[in-house]
């Protein structure tokens, strides 16, 4: 009986169900909406603060894309790790994963009589301190890494600069 009374119950709730689902309800017409063109940007040139103000980097840029090499967007780059006052990266010919380095550090920095010397700077990565090969123009720093494609050409036109 129990069985009967509880095949009743769900019967019953699934007519309910149907009869409530194939009501057909008023439904406003859509409201006419003026077509929207969408507004295409023109191309606007992306500019790093922090990068902007640096004539060396700009240089660097214009250099490489002088010498043929395709050079990307500017992007700031992570200034604690080589303890600099700003700093930029670049793709070069499209290799996102060994990207050119820019740094500018303090004049003052002692770290800069190091690279004069050994032509390495102690970089500090999580708790250790790691010697990079750079580059030094002045009191900034150029790191590209080795496995870079266009590593020696990209490091002759710096030499230049």
């Amino acid at each position: 009986m129990k069985k009967w009374f509880l095949y009743s119950i769900v019967l019953c709730s699934l007519s309910l169900v149907l009869v409530a689902c194939s009501d057909k309800e008023k439904v406003a017409p859509p409201e006419t909406t003026p077509e929207l063109t969408p507004e295409i940007p023109e191309e606007e040139e992306v500019v790093v603060a922090a990068v902007a103000d640096e004539e060396l980097y700009q240089k660097v840029v214009n250099q490489l894309e002088q010498a043929g090499l395709t050079v990307g967007e500017p992007a700031e780059a992570a200034i604690d790790m080589f303890k600099a006052e700003s700093g930029m990266v670049v793709t070069i010919n499209g290799d996102a994963l060994l990207p050119l380095h820019l740094y500018k550090l303090d004049p003052s920095d002692k770290r800069l009589e190091i690279v004069e010397e050994t032509g390495n700077l102690p970089v500090f990565i999580g708790s250790k301190t790691e010697q990079l090969a750079v580059k030094r123009i002045d009191h900034f720093i150029i790191y590209l890494h080795k496995g870079h494609p266009d590593y020696d050409e990209v490091m002759k036109i710096i030499d230049t600069i």
